[in-house]
C-alpha cells in the first residue's frame, strides 16, 4: 500500500575514479606486505620436502640442509594460518635436528645426542633419538617466566658452532668440554638472552616472552589485526568453542561466552528465534520499523539484511548459516571498533568469518549428531479434586455490587435476597452458583467438571503438560571438503539440521550449502567467491520471532480425562489440526577481487547479494474458528534483498623497521528492497482443503450486511545508501598505537537536508610492559592501556518514515479517498551514539593468565519517538521526531587462565562478567512516558503499589464522587469497593478508582550483572568442558503463582498450593491473601498477582553446557583411515540453581519483567555426536 518516489540515483563511477586517483602516497618508504602465513597440511612427508616449502615461503637462506636431505625422517604436520617462524618450530619439534634463525639466515644442525644410525630409524612426527649412553657435556635447564620448561630452545656456545636444542622437559646437553663461557639461548616467541657459566655450572636460564611474536589474528572492520595491535574493545571466540553443540543459530552458541554480549533465550521454540542479543546494554527504544535494538551482523565482510520477524515468518534470519561452518566470531563493542560501519553500527557489530579452503591434499570431514530433548520439569499444580475444591470455594465467595437506579447508590449484596432477580452478567453477585436467582444459560453456568463430582468422567488428575509436550529430537549433520594448491583453494560444505520441538506440532528444519573459493589468477591478482544457500522451514502457528505456547495448558481442567478420551482429542486438536508452514530461502552471494599494485598496496572490490524469500501459510479448520465457524487461510509472501558494491584501497608500509602504518580508503553503495504480499480467505468447501482456490467464496451476507471473506494487501519499499570511509593506523614497534577512522553516509530514507552524516572515531594504546622500566617485573608478560572515542549511528528500518505515507480512506461518490497514515518530517535524521571506552589488557606468567577489563559510557541521542501533534492534522495525532536519549554505562571483565598444565593433564578457566547501568535520559517534553521513567532503565516493571490488607473500616480511604457522595476506594468501578479484608492499593492519580492509570514504575527488570564461566579439563585423549551462565539481581514477577487463585470463570488449572495459602478472615489476621470475597477478577491487584510485593529479586546459575569428548588414538585413526576421529557427548540445560519461585527465570521477558507462563520453555537436551576427518 505504501507508495513513494524511487530512491535517488547516486553516481558511482566518478567516485570510484576519485578513490583510484588517490593512488599511491608519494613517500619514500620501505613498503612491506602483510606477514606471510602458511595454511597447508603434510602427511608422512619427508622432512626435506617440507623444509624446502617453508624456506621458499619464508624467503630464508638455508645452511646445513644436506643432513636433512640425507635423513629418512618423515613428518605429519598441519599449518593453519601459521607464520614461517612458527612453522619451523612445529616442523623440527621431536626430530633429531635443531636450527637457529638470525634474520633470514636459517641454519640447521643435527642434535648432539643424535647419531646417523638412530636418526635414520626415526619415522613420522614423533621421531625420537635412541641413546645407548647418556651424553657427556654441559647440562642446563631452560624455563619461561612462570617456571615452566621451554622445549626446542636453541642453545649455542658463544663463539663456536656447538649448538643443541632443549628437550620437552626443558633440559639440554651441549657437547663441549669448555668449563667457562657464555651461552646464547633463543626460542620462537621469546627474547634471546646470554647466560654466563663458570666451572661447568650453568645457572637457571629464564626466557622472557617476546611481545611482538605473540597475540592472535583478530578480524576487525575492513581488515585483520594482531590482538597486540588492537586499540578498541573487541571480543573474539574461535570455532573450537562453538563445536559439539547442534544449534539452529550462532546466537544460541554465544551465550555466556563474551563479556558485554548479553544473549537471553526468552523462548525455547525450535529455530532459535527466541534469542535476544544486546551489546553493551539497550541503546534504542526498540520500536518496530525504526530500531529494534539488534546489532549489525557481518558475514565474511558483508553486512546482512536487517530482516524483521514478519518478513521471515518468525524464522531467525541467522538460521540460514550453519554454525559448524563458522571459523570465528568477533564482537565490536565500542564505537572506535564499529564506527567504520557507520549508520548501521549503533547497536554494536558482530563479525562472523566462515571457514576457507587450505593448501595441501584434500581434507574431508563429517560431523553427525543425534539429540533427545525434553521438558525439564512441569510447574506446580493443584489438580483433580483439589482443583475442583478451589474453584467451588472461589465461586461461592464471589461478591461485587450493582448500581441501584432508585437510590442512585452502589449496593453490595449481603445475601442471596439482595441480588435476586438481577442480571447474572455484571449486575452484582453473591455466590456465582446462585446466579442472582436466574436459570443459568449455557454462557453463564460453570462447567460440569466443577459441579459434577459423581461423574467418573470428571474425576481425574490429568497433567496436561505431559500431553502438550513430547520428547523432542534433533538430527544434525555436516559434510565438508577442502583443499587446494598455490593457485586455487576451495571449501564445500553441506549441512542438515532437523529438530522436532518438545511442544507437539512444533519443529524446525534447515538445509544449507556453502562454498568458498579463492583463486590466484596472477602474482598480483586474486579472485574469491562466497556462496551460501539455505532453506529453513519452521512449524509454528504464530509468525512472531519470540514464540510462546500455541495452546496454554493452564486453561484445561485437570479433572478431565487424558489418554484416549474425547477431552484429549478436542484439546490436542487445537494444536495438531492447525496446519502451519513457515519457509525461508536465503541465497547469499559474494564475489570479489584484489589487486596488489605495489608491495603493501592493495585494491579490493566486492559485490554481494543477500536475499530472503519467505512464506508463512496458516490454515485453521472451521471447528477451531469459533467466531465465524469457517475454515480460514492466512498467507504472507515476502522478498527482502540487499545488494552492495564496495571498493577499498589499503596501503601497509613500515618506516625504519618499527614505524608501522596502515592507510585505508573506500566507498560503498547499498540498495535494499522489500516486497510483501499478504492475503487471507475464509469459507473453504471442506476442512481437508488448506489452499485457496477459485471456488472459495468472495463474501457472504449476514443479516443484510455484506461480509467480505477474501482480502489481499501488497507493499514495496526501496532505499539506497552511499558511504565513504577511511582509516589510518600507526604503531611504533607495537608499543605506541594510534588509530583514527571516519565514515560518511548518505541515505535516501532521510530528508534532503539531513541525508548525510559523519561517524568518526579515534583510539590510542600504550603497551607499557615493553618499556625498559617494566622489564624487571618478570611475572608480567604483557600490559596495555587502551582509550577510544567514537560515534556510531542507526538509520531507521522503514524506507519512507520521514517522507510520509498515505493510505486508503473513506469512499466518496464511489471513489476511495486517501489520508496520511504517517506524517512526513523532512528533518527526521539519524539516531546517534557517542561512546567512550577505557581498557586495560594484562597477561601474567608467560601469558598463562590473561585479564581484560573495560569501562565504557555510551550516550545514544536523537532517538526516534512519536510525539503528539498540537491538534488533529489530517486525522493524524502523532508525528515521528528525534526527541529522546538513552545512556549505557558499564564495566566488563574477562579472565582466561591456564590453571594447570602437564604433559597429560590440563585445566583452563574462562570467566566473564558484565555490569551495565541503563538510563532513559530525555523525552520530547522532558516528562515521563507511559512506559518509561526519566533517569531509570527503559525496561521496568509496572505494577500496583501494595499498602497492605485493610484490617478495619478506619483504614479505608474515602472520596467524593461527581454527585458529591462519599464513596470508598474502589477497583475498576464503584461496584468493586474496598472493605476490611481487602488489599489497599496506592491510588497514584487520586481519582478514587484503581485501574491501569495507577500502575507505577516499581523497579528495573534488567539484571545487575551477568556472565559466564567455562572450565576445560583435558586428560590424555579425554576433554571435559563445562559452560555455566549466571545472572545476578534481576527483578521479576511470577504472575502464574501470584494469580493462581484469581476467580476469572475459566476454571482451569490451579497453579499454586491452596493448602499452604493463608487468607484473611477476621481483623488481626496476618494473611498472604485478602479475603476470598476479593477473588473476583474485577478486584484489581487483589488476587491477580499484580502488586509490587510479588516482585522477586532473582539470581540464577545454569549449567548451560557439559561436553565430554574423546579423541581416537593415532593408531586407531590410522587403522580406520582417518586423520582425526572424535566422539562426544553434550548435555544442555542440565542444571539450574535459582531462588526464583517459577519454572525458569531466563524465559521471563525483561521488557516487562512478568512471567505469564505462556512462553515456550527451554528444553533439556542430550546429544551424542561423531566428528571424523579423513
Amino acid at each position: 500500500m505504501s507508495q513513494h518516489n524511487s530512491p535517488l540515483r547516486l553516481s558511482l563511477v566518478a567516485l570510484m575514479g576519485g578513490v583510484l586517483l588517490a593512488g599511491t602516497p608519494a613517500m619514500t618508504a620501505q613498503a612491506q606486505t602483510t606477514p606471510t602465513t602458511l595454511t597447508v597440511s603434510f602427511k608422512e612427508k619427508d622432512l626435506w620436502t617440507v623444509l624446502n616449502y617453508v624456506v621458499q615461503k619464508g624467503g630464508y637462506q638455508l645452511e646445513g640442509g644436506e643432513a636433512v636431505r640425507q635423513s629418512s625422517v618423515a613428518v605429519t604436520v598441519d599449518f593453519d594460518e601459521t607464520t614461517p617462524e612458527a612453522a619451523l618450530a612445529l616442523l623440527f619439534k621431536n626430530t633429531p635436528f635443531s636450527y637457529s634463525l638470525q634474520g633470514k639466515q636459517l641454519r640447521v644442525m643435527r642434535n648432539a645426542a643424535a647419531t646417523p644410525s638412530t636418526s635414520a630409524q626415526t619415522g613420522a612426527t614423533n621421531a625420537t633419538t635412541a641413546q645407548q649412553t647418556a651424553p657427556q657435556g654441559l647440562r642446563g635447564l631452560v624455563r619461561d617466566g612462570a617456571g615452566h620448561p621451554v622445549m626446542s630452545a636453541n642453545v649455542q656456545l658463544k663463539g663456536t658452532t656447538f649448538v643443541t636444542m632443549s628437550q620437552e622437559d626443558g633440559t639440554f646437553v651441549l657437547p663441549t668440554t669448555v668449563k667457562s663461557g657464555e651461552l646464547l639461548v633463543s626460542s620462537i616467541g621469546y627474547q634471546s638472552t646470554t647466560v654466563k657459566f663458570v666451572n661447568g655450572v650453568v645457572p637457571r636460564i629464564t626466557l622472557k616472552e617476546m611481545a611482538t611474536q605473540l597475540g592472535e589474528a583478530t578480524v576487525v572492520a575492513y581488515g585483520e589485526r594482531n590482538s597486540r595491535e588492537l586499540v578498541g574493545a573487541v571480543s573474539s571466540i574461535k570455532a573450537d568453542k562453538l563445536k559439539d553443540t547442534p544449534a539452529p543459530s550462532v546466537q544460541n552458541l554465544l551465550q555466556g561466552q563474551l563479556s558485554g554480549l548479553a544473549v537471553t533465550n526468552v523462548s525455547g521454540s525450535p529455530g532459535g528465534g527466541g534469542a535476544r542479543i544486546n551489546i553493551r546494554g539497550i541503546s534504542s527504544l526498540n520500536t518496530k520499523g525504526v530500531n529494534d535494538g539488534t546489532p549489525l551482523f557481518v558475514i565474511d565482510g558483508v553486512p546482512i539484511s536487517n530482516v524483521s520477524a514478519e518478513a521471515t515468518g518468525g524464522i531467525n534470519a541467522l538460521a540460514g548459516l550453519d554454525p559448524t561452518t563458522i571459523e570465528s566470531v568477533e564482537v565490536l563493542k565500542d564505537a572506535a571498533s564499529a564506527s567504520l560501519y557507520g549508520s548501521r553500527s549503533g547497536n554494536g557489530v558482530v563479525l562472523i568469518t566462515t571457514k576457507k579452503g587450505r593448501l595441501g591434499r584434500p581434507e574431508f570431514g563429517v560431523t553427525l549428531s543425534q539429540s533427545l530433548s525434553f521438558l525439564p520439569t512441569t510447574p506446580l499444580q493443584m489438580r483433580g479434586n483439589g482443583e475442583r475444591y478451589v474453584h467451588n470455594l472461589l465461586a461461592r465467595h464471589q461478591r461485587y455490587g450493582y448500581y441501584d437506579y432508585v437510590t442512585g447508590n452502589y449496593v453490595l449484596p449481603n445475601g442471596y435476597g439482595q441480588s435476586y432477580g438481577r442480571s447474572q452478567f455484571g449486575d452484582g453477585a453473591y455466590d456465582y452458583f446462585w446466579g442472582n436467582g436466574n436459570v443459568l444459560g449455557e454462557d453463564g453456568t460453570a462447567p460440569a467438571a466443577v459441579q459434577d463430582s459423581l461423574n467418573s468422567f470428571y474425576n481425574n488428575d490429568t497433567n496436561w503438560w505431559k500431553y502438550f509436550f513430547q520428547i523432542g529430537k534433533v538430527t544434525s549433520g555436516n559434510f565438508y571438503a577442502r583443499g587446494g594448491t598455490d593457485n586455487a583453494r576451495y571449501l564445500v560444505s553441506l549441512g542438515l539440521y532437523d529438530e522436532t520441538g518438545i511442544q507437539i506440532n512444533s519443529g524446525f528444519q534447515r538445509l544449507n550449502f556453502l562454498t568458498n573459493l579463492d583463486l590466484r589468477l596472477s602474482p598480483k591478482l586474486n579472485f574469491f567467491a562466497r556462496v551460501n544457500l539455505s532453506y529453513a522451514k519452521q512449524s509454528a502457528i504464530s509468525g512472531s520471532s519470540i514464540q510462546g505456547l500455541e495452546v496454554d495448558p493452564k486453561q484445561m481442567p485437570t479433572v478431565y480425562p487424558g489418554a484416549g478420551s474425547v477431552a484429549e482429542q478436542q484439546t490436542i486438536q487445537r494444536i495438531r489440526d492447525v496446519r502451519a508452514r513457515n519457509g525461508m530461502f536465503n541465497p547469499r552471494l559474494t564475489m570479489g577481487a584484489d589487486y596488489t599494485f605495489l608491495p603493501g598496496l592493495k585494491f579490493l572490490t566486492t559485490a554481494s547479494v543477500d536475499a530472503y524469500f519467505s512464506n508463512n501459510h496458516i490454515f485453521r479448520p472451521s471447528y477451531l474458528n469459533t467466531t465465524t465457524n469457517l475454515s480460514s487461510v492466512e498467507s504472507v509472501r515476502t522478498m527482502t534483498a540487499m545488494m552492495q558494491w564496495e571498493n577499498t584501497l589499503t596501503y601497509k608500509f613500515t618506516l625504519k623497521e618499527k614505524n608501522n602504518f596502515e592507510l585505508l580508503g573506500g566507498f560503498t553503495t547499498t540498495y535494499e528492497l522489500a516486497d510483501n504480499l499478504k492475503g487471507n480467505a475464509s469459507g473453504g468447501p471442506t476442512n481437508k482443503i488448506s489452499e485457496v482456490g477459485d471456488g472459495w467464496p468472495q463474501g457472504r451476507d449476514i443479516e443484510g450486511r455484506r461480509e467480505y471473506l477474501q482480502r489481499v494487501l501488497t507493499n514495496r519499499e526501496e532505499q539506497q545508501m552511499l558511504s565513504y570511509l577511511g582509516r589510518i593506523a600507526y604503531n611504533y614497534d607495537r608499543r605506541y598505537l594510534l588509530e583514527a577512522s571516519v565514515r560518511y553516509d548518505g541515505s535516501s530514507v532521510f530528508g534532503r537536508d539531513v541525508r548525510w552524516a559523519s561517524f568518526p572515531s579515534v583510539a590510542a594504546g600504550w603497551a607499557f610492559s615493553q618499556e625498559d622500566f617494566m622489564r624487571d617485573i618478570w611475572y608480567l608478560s604483557y600490559g596495555k592501556f587502551r582509550a577510544s572515542w567514537g560515534r556510531s549511528g542507526q538509520k531507521f528500518q522503514e524506507a519512507y518514515l520521514a517522507h510520509g505515507l498515505m493510505e486508503e480512506s473513506n469512499i466518496f461518490m464511489g471513489e476511495p479517498g486517501l489520508q496520511p497514515s504517517e506524517m512526513a518530517n523532512s528533518h527526521l535524521t539519524w539516531e546517534k551514539s557517542d561512546q567512550y571506552d577505557l581498557g586495560l589488557d594484562l597477561e601474567f606468567l608467560n601469558s598463562r593468565l590473561k585479564v581484560r577489563a573495560d569501562y565504557y559510557y555510551k550516550h545514544s541521542h536523537d532517538l526516534l519517538m512519536q510525539v503528539p501533534t498540537p491538534g488533529n492534522f489530517f486525522i493524524s495525532k502523532n508525528i515521528w521526531t528525534n526527541a529522546s536519549a538513552i545512556s549505557n554505562e558499564g564495566l566488563e571483565l574477562d579472565v582466561n587462565a591456564s590453571l594447570y598444565r602437564t604433559k597429560e593433564f590440563s585445566w583452563d578457566l574462562g570467566l566473564n562478567i558484565s555490569r551495565n547501568w541503563n538510563k532513559f535520559l530525555s523525552s520530547y517534553d522532558g516528562k515521563d512516558l507511559n512506559d518509561k521513567v526519566l533517569g531509570r532503565p527503559i525496561y521496568g516493571i509496572y505494577t500496583y503499589h501494595d499498602e497492605g490488607i485493610v484490617q478495619n473500616e478506619s483504614q479505608i480511604p474515602y472520596y467524593y464522587s461527581q454527585e458529591g457522595k462519599r464513596v470508598p476506594l474502589s477497583f475498576g468501578s464503584l461496584s468493586h469497593p474496598l472493605r476490611p479484608g481487602g488489599r489497599k492499593i496506592a491510588d497514584q492519580n487520586g481519582d478514587g478508582i484503581i485501574n491501569s492509570n495507577d500502575l507505577y514504575y516499581a523497579g528495573s527488570a534488567l539484571p545487575i550483572a551477568q556472565g559466564g564461566i567455562t572450565n576445560t579439563l583435558s586428560y590424555k585423549n579425554f576433554t571435559l568442558t563445562l559452560l555455566t551462565t549466571y545472572t545476578i539481581g534481576q527483578h521479576m514477577m511470577n504472575m502464574v503463582k501470584g494469580g493462581a487463585f484469581l476467580f476469572n470463570k475459566k476454571f482451569g488449572v490451579v497453579m499454586n498450593d491452596f493448602t499452604k495459602a493463608k487468607f484473611w478472615s477476621k481483623e488481626g489476621d496476618r494473611a498472604d491473601y485478602p479475603s476470598l470475597e476479593f477473588a473476583d477478577d474485577g478486584y484489581v491487584g487483589q488476587f491477580d498477582g499484580e502488586i509490587d510485593s510479588n516482585i522477586e529479586n532473582v539470581s540464577y546459575l545454569r549449567l548451560k553446557q557439559l561436553t565430554l569428548s574423546y579423541t581416537l588414538p593415532a593408531k586407531i585413526s590410522k587403522a580406520l583411515r582417518l586423520t582425526e576421529g572424535r566422539i562426544y557427548f553434550t548435555g544442555e540445560n542440565l542444571f539450574l540453581l535459582t531462588n526464583y519461585s517459577g519454572i525458569d527465570p531466563e524465559i521471563v521477558d525483561p521488557a516487562s519483567g512478568k512471567d505469564t507462563g505462556t512462553m515456550y520453555p527451554l528444553n533439556r537436551q542430550l546429544t551424542l555426536g561423531l566428528n571424523f576427518k579423513f
